[in-house]
Parts: structure tokens; C-alpha cells; sequence
């Protein structure tokens, strides 16, 4: 690769809220040009906070969580401004990787389901069933764990849309047969070179132990659900926690596909 940077564009939809996705982020996008001997050049964008959109010049883009509703904000210019960079994006066929919050509005703005409220939050470390093959999901179970932050789902699926863009349904929210309720998109291409995820794959186990066992977080999930949930979120953020594979994989991942030309 010579000298030349890989230049990377984080887009921040966080809004100058408190998170860790963006730090997280950061760490496995430097761990990646680590390991593969690359020089980095990482650019963040404060999308919602200030307007701030990336130009064409990077040659792999990822753009965060955040909190709020992906309804609501569909008038405000940082909106309007994201979409129309999606849109600019898709066609130019740069690689995007959309978590969250992102992937709620990509799902929206291209009309590819409903994207509503939850009957309650959901929060904890979860499984994604896998729907496809792909090398998105390489060393990966069929059936995987990750960190699950949203209020918001995607639900019945465009599928004349899908087709149309030639997208593809590529994971689903875990198994509730006492449930009968459907079961949200949790993964979607968009293109070949565009991604979306509706769980924190970028979720780190240590910083997720420190999150968790602060007592403001501590509390507002105690008080939301109750002692049991807190406790079962704690379960699973042991040493032998099954979202090390999915950190050390996922993300890292799609960088890989996104350098293949």
C-alpha cells in the first residue's frame, strides 16, 4: 500500500451524548490497521451536533449509534443532510458500515420496512440469527452474540424495495416462539459495499463491565426491569463472554471486504 493513508470518515450521530460506541469504534479501526500493517488516517464527523458530512475523498465510511428517536429528526437539516449522503454514497458504491441509529434512518429513508417503538426497551447481551452466508459474518456462529442498546425496530419488510435495490435481509432478532410478535430486522446489505446492523457490534467486553457496573447505570436498568436483568447482563460479560468473537470480528470484517477493489 505504499505510504498513502487509508482514510477512514466516522460519522458521530451521538449529538455530544455520553457513549462509548465511538471510542470503541475508534479502538477496533486502529487494532485493524494494526494488524494488517496499514497507515490509518480516521476523520471524525460530527453529523448530528454540527451538520458535518464527509466528502468523497475516504475510502471506507462508518457511521455510529445514538440515542433518540430515527422518526422524529426526519425535518431537521443534519437529516436531511445524511440521507442525501446515503443516497450519494449508494450510488457511488463507497463502502458503508451503518450501526444503529444509522441503520434505523438508512432503513427508513430507503423505505425498506417499518421502523417503530418497541413494546419495551431492549438492552443486554443477545443472540443474532444469521439468515445468509456472507463474509460480513465470517468466523461467526450461525447464531451469534452482541450488544443490544435500542428502543426502536424494523419490522415488515419492503420487500418489492429490497428487490428493487437488490438488497438482502441478512440476520433477525432472536427466537421469542411465546412471542407473538414479529421479530425485527437485526442486519441488512443494502448494496455489495453497503452494510447495516441494528446491534453494537463494536461493543468492547471490558468497557461494557465498567459501563454496566456504574451505579447510574446500575440503577435506571434496576429500576426499569429489576435486579434479575441486571444480573443477567452481568452473566454474560465473563471472560468466556460470546461477544469477544463478535468485536474481534465483525467490524474488522467489513474493513476487510471494503480494501478488496
Amino acid at each position: 500500500m505504499g505510504t498513502k493513508p487509508i482514510r477512514i470518515a466516522i460519522l458521530d450521530m451521538y449529538e455530544g451524548a455520553a457513549n462509548l460506541g465511538l471510542r470503541c469504534l475508534q479502538n477496533i479501526i486502529k487494532n485493524w490497521g494494526s494488524q494488517q500493517h496499514l497507515n490509518i488516517e480516521t476523520i471524525v464527523f460530527n453529523t448530528r451536533g454540527a451538520c458535518e458530512i464527509p466528502d468523497d475523498n475516504f475510502d471506507i465510511y462508518l457511521s455510529t449509534g445514538g440515542p433518540g428517536s430515527p422518526l422524529e429528526s426526519e425535518n431537521e437539516k443534519w437529516d436531511q443532510l445524511f440521507t442525501q449522503w446515503l443516497e450519494h454514497v449508494y450510488t457511488i458504491h463507497k463502502p458503508v458500515f451503518l450501526i444503529c441509529h444509522s441503520f434505523q434512518i438508512a432503513c427508513r429513508h430507503f423505505d425498506l420496512g417499518t421502523v417503530c417503538l418497541r413494546k419495551s426497551r431492549q438492552i443486554g447481551v443477545l443472540p443474532v440469527h444469521t439468515l445468509v452466508e456472507d463474509e460480513l459474518f465470517k468466523g461467526l456462529q450461525e447464531t451469534f452474540y452482541a450488544l443490544e442498546s435500542r428502543v426502536y425496530q424494523i419490522i415488515a419488510p419492503n420487500d418489492a424495495k429490497i428487490k428493487s435495490m437488490n438488497a438482502q435481509i441478512m440476520a433477525l432478532e432472536k427466537m421469542r416462539p411465546e412471542v407473538p410478535l414479529e421479530r425485527a430486522i437485526m442486519a441488512m446489505r443494502f448494496s455489495k459495499n453497503m452494510y447495516g446492523v441494528q446491534f453494537h457490534p463494536e461493543a468492547e467486553l471490558n468497557e461494557l463491565v465498567i459501563y454496566f457496573n456504574e451505579s447510574t447505570a446500575k440503577q435506571s436498568i434496576v429500576n426499569e426491569f429489576g435486579l434479575d436483568k441486571w444480573n443477567r447482563i452481568i452473566d454474560h460479560l465473563d471472560e468466556s463472554s460470546p461477544i469477544l468473537n463478535t468485536y474481534t470480528h465483525l467490524i474488522p470484517n467489513f474493513l476487510d471486504k471494503a480494501m478488496i477493489k
